[in-house]
Formats: C-alpha cells, structure tokens, sequence
C-alpha cells in the first residue's frame, strides 16, 4: 500500500511539474511574441526598420555602419521598446545617383528613408556624381542662400559650384566663396537685377579679378 501511494505521489509530482514547465514556455513565448516595437518620429523606410529590429540585441555595433545616423535612443517597457533614431542634418537630394547628401559629406541610399523625409529636403543635387561640400560652401552656402531662392546645386569639375535659382536662372560661383564675393553680391544685387535684363546667367567665376558676367 505504501509503495502504490509513493508511485501515485511521484507520478502526481511528475504531472505538476510537466504542466509548470508548459505554463512558464508558454509564458515566456507569448510575453516574447507581445513586445511592440515602436519606432517614435521616424523618418527611415519600413524595410530599414525591421532590420533594425532584427539586430536589437547588438544594436550599436549594428547602427555604426549607417553614418547618416547620428544618434539614437532604445527605452525598454514591460512589453514595449521605443527607439528614437536623430538623423544628420540633409543638406541635398541627388535623384540621378538616389542618395541623400548630407551637411557633413555623408551620402545614404534614398531607400533607407521614407517618401515624405526625402520630398522635404528642399535642395536639389544635379551633379552626375554626389555633390562634395567643400570648405567654402560649408562656411558661405547659408549666407548664399539668403541673397538667392535656391533650388538646384552642381558641383562642376570637382572644383566650383553653379546655384540654380527658383527661376531658372544660373549663378556661377567662382572656386573661391569668401566674405569679398558675399559683400559684393549683397550690396549689388538688386542693382543688377533692377539695371538689367539678364535672363539665364549671372557670371561670378572672374569675380576676383573684377569681372563678372551676365545674359
């Protein structure tokens, strides 16, 4: 009698811990399987954020290839994960090559981002290559940007710039942008465009030598 209680007890225990072990592997897949994952402010692609969900669990080395990005921020909650990726500044969007370029020289694949990111970025790159910012640029394209509606860039020979502007217009920058070509426009702009009756270029390549040109 005492051998037929002590198999009925382990037979019992066995049962119990059979039905705990399914109870906590049920538990854990369905608390796994519930994790939401919300992307807050995005302005990457779909496809982009999945891949990055997929490699949560070694997200900084992951997000180290993507230079556009400049920082992020993962909070995890009970069954949430909230990740909140800042992007570089867009200076300009090539459509030949489909790259974004960035203020600091970065280039990313148009793909990586969303429809809506890509038309706001206002400036137009038609080089045939990415265009690079050069020093010049950098320091001057804002205060460019102030005397001229630009819509369109090209990087010509690797060396100077052409502004394109809100009419059709062509501003040739000289290789040279200092504070010398940025007073002389300022100060001479409206007298040009009141005085003349040029249509299609204003000429600053020879502005150094104290010649311009315009048609």
């Amino acid at each position: 009698m005492k051998l037929r209680l002590k198999e009925i007890s382990i037979y019992l225990l066995s049962i119990i811990l059979l039905l705990a072990s399914l109870y906590f592997s049920m538990h854990y897949l369905f608390n796994k399987d519930s994790v939401i994952i919300n992307f807050i402010d995005s302005d990457i692609h779909e496809d982009f954020e999945i891949e990055i969900t997929n490699n949560l669990d070694d997200l900084n080395n992951f997000l180290k290839d993507y230079l556009f990005i400049e920082n992020y921020l993962l909070k995890r909650k009970k069954n949430e994960i909230i990740i909140q990726l800042k992007l570089k500044e867009p200076f300009a969007i090539n459509n030949f090559t489909n790259e974004v370029i960035f203020t600091d020289n970065t280039i990313a694949p148009n793909n990586y981002f969303e429809i809506n990111y890509l038309n706001s970025i206002n400036l137009i790159d038609i080089s045939q290559n990415s265009i690079h910012i050069n020093n010049y640029l950098n320091e001057y394209f804002q205060s460019l940007s102030t005397l001229f509606e630009i819509d369109q860039i090209e990087y010509i020979e690797d060396r100077r710039y052409n502004l394109v502007l809100s009419d059709g217009k062509i501003v040739m920058l000289p290789k040279v942008i200092d504070s010398k070509l940025l007073y002389f426009i300022k100060n001479n702009i409206d007298l040009i465009n009141k005085s003349t009756n040029y249509s299609k270029f204003l000429d600053l390549r020879n502005f150094h030598n104290k010649t311009i040109r315009l048609k």
